[in-house]
């Protein structure tokens, strides 16, 4: 999806319809009834497989008490904070040493992806 010349990630959102779906106990079935469409459909937005409209993320954010804002904040492939908000809420019930650990192999990918332009140069 495009918003003038920002490109939005239809995988980040139908994610976030995912988790916000879940986070109130619908199913994919029954969020489909909801907006008269198949639950393969809802099954694709969330996969990302199919792109849907504003209209349909209007329609979405209603039933799942959100605004389109919710669903589009961090999902722009231009953002610095792009999936931070999934990146959260992936960890946020994680232990201490969950964290700590992640924060390890966060600093690896790191040091290895400076390594890897150094050598470029």
């Amino acid at each position: 999806m495009e918003l003038g010349d920002t490109m939005i990630d239809s995988k980040a959102i139908g994610r976030k319809i995912k988790l916000y779906r879940q986070r109130i106990n619908l199913t994919q079935f029954q969020l489909a009834e909801k907006l008269d469409v198949t639950p393969n459909y809802v099954s694709a937005i969330e996969r990302g497989v199919t792109k849907v409209s504003l209209a349909r993320l209007d329609e979405i954010s209603s039933i799942l008490n959100i605004s389109v804002a919710d669903l589009l904040t961090d999902c722009s492939t231009n953002s610095k904070t792009y999936g931070n908000d999934e990146i959260f809420e992936l960890i946020r019930d994680w232990t201490p040493q969950q964290k700590s650990l992640l924060i390890e192999i966060l600093n690896t990918i790191n040091c290895s992806q400076h390594d890897f332009e150094k050598l470029k140069k």
